[in-house]
């Protein structure tokens, strides 16, 4: 079985319950086991599109549509044939490293920004080949590009002073003293600002971006808002999940107008989980009736905890629908109970989501359970931890046919680069 194959057009199972209202209610989950089997990661390039299209529309509404750029990050899911529908929504893509640039030109995207992180002199070489703007992290590499006459120049502004890459704020007067030096001015800066702030929180962040451009940076041509917009994995329903883009455009064009920002500066975004999370599932099976004990009750299944570490190292509550052997979601009775969700390791914290799941009694070896937005940060992160090789990837197209795009990993996967004999290293 190839990567291209494709999965024929399905037939749409029974809309019941919570399901009937998401898209993967009308997605046939038994043919997509038969043929991928589990775990396997699910995505709908309806839900994508649909995201993507929110936010430009907010941008249009709030009167930003000419000056606004939307880049979503690569690596939070790191799939080019999942965010291939931002290429025909004009949605741009972040990179951070030379192998991604690598693989998604090879898909046909061509629009950039790079934010890297701490990089080498011979990385900053290789971006300032190419001409994409990109976010250096320190005086020191800034000095290096400005030693190479880059064509352009970008910075990262850490401004929680944290232990990420980036400029720290005591640090902007030195650095525009340092631009000045060499008669350059900056292409655009962006700032980081931590992840899943409110709307108040993400609006008086650009005040202060605002205020870092007019007090450093009054030359610059761009500012980048960057990411750190929240996204409520607890909801269910569209409006409560995501972000109020319309809103917080409204209150960047406001202060804009307020704080004397030049017309002629654009705006740059980049939505993460916004964009990506609701568009995937990840579909477990159920391997053994609810195992009940001194210390609680665990449903134990196929999948891992390294499927799902950013729901464990940020604590969200994922939210989860149990269904039995014919994929038919089963209700909660009184009888339920709360559960953790044992993943396949003997790793004493294996466990796929943090805090319990509210399972039902009648959960049983060979049912499934379906965990929503996992789009981003999740199947990019398994890591093949304790030898669990990587799990299936199904797109769900706007036609509703279905394609895998990645194949199961082999149970060998963890030691493909294993030489049958050692192989010595050559003298000189």
């Amino acid at each position: 079985m190839k990567s291209t194959e494709y999965i024929e057009s399905l037939p749409t199972s029974t809309h019941i319950s919570r399901l009937g209202a998401h898209w993967i209610g009308s997605v046939n989950l038994e043919r997509i086991v038969n043929y991928a089997g589990t775990p396997v990661f699910i995505y709908s390039a309806a839900q994508l599109t649909k995201n993507a299209r929110r936010v430009k529309a907010a941008a249009g509404e709030a009167g930003l549509g000419d000056r606004l750029s939307i880049f979503v990050p690569f690596f939070p899911n790191a799939n080019p044939h999942i965010l291939r529908p931002l290429q025909d929504e004009g949605v741009g893509i972040l990179l951070q490293m030379p192998n991604e640039h690598e693989i998604v030109t090879k898909f046909g995207y061509s629009n950039f920004i790079v934010s890297p992180g701490h990089v080498s002199n011979e990385e900053i070489s290789f971006w300032g080949q190419h001409g994409y703007p990109t976010f250096l992290a320190s005086l020191d590499e800034i000095t290096f590009a400005l030693q190479q006459k880059a064509k352009t120049i970008s910075v990262r502004i850490d401004s929680l002073g944290s232990d990420k890459p980036g400029i720290k704020v005591d640090q902007l007067a030195d650095l525009a003293q340092m631009l000045k030096a060499h008669d350059r001015t900056l292409e655009c800066f962006e700032v980081y600002c931590g992840s899943g702030n409110s709307l108040d929180d993400m609006i008086d962040i650009a005040r202060q971006i605002f205020r870092m451009f007019l007090d450093h940076f009054s030359t610059a041509k761009s500012i980048n808002f960057a990411g750190g917009h929240g996204f409520k994995y607890e909801g269910w329903d569209d409006q409560i999940k995501h972000f109020d883009w319309l809103t917080y455009f409204k209150a960047i064009r406001v202060l804009a107008a307020e704080m004397g920002i030049p017309d002629y500066v654009n705006f740059l975004i980049e939505p993460a989980r916004d964009i990506l999370a609701d568009t995937g599932v990840l579909l477990v099976g159920v391997k053994r009736d609810i195992v009940k004990h001194s210390n609680g009750s665990i449903v134990v299944t196929d999948g891992s905890r390294m499927l799902m570490p950013s729901a464990q190292l940020r604590n969200r509550s994922h939210n989860t629908v149990f269904l039995d052997d014919t994929f038919r979601e089963i209700f909660h009775g009184e009888d339920a109970v709360t559960c953790k969700i044992r993943g396949r390791s003997l790793l004493r914290n294996d466990y796929i989501l943090p805090g319990e799941a509210v399972a039902p009694n009648s959960v049983v070896a060979g049912g499934y359970l379906l965990i929503f937005d996992v789009g981003a940060y999740c199947a990019t992160q398994h890591m093949e931890f304790l030898n669990v090789p990587p799990a299936g990837e199904v797109v769900v197209s706007i036609d509703s046919s279905m394609h895998l795009v990645t194949k199961p990993g082999h149970p060998l996967d963890k030691w493909r680069n294993l030489l049958p004999e050692h192989q010595p290293i050559p003298v000189g």
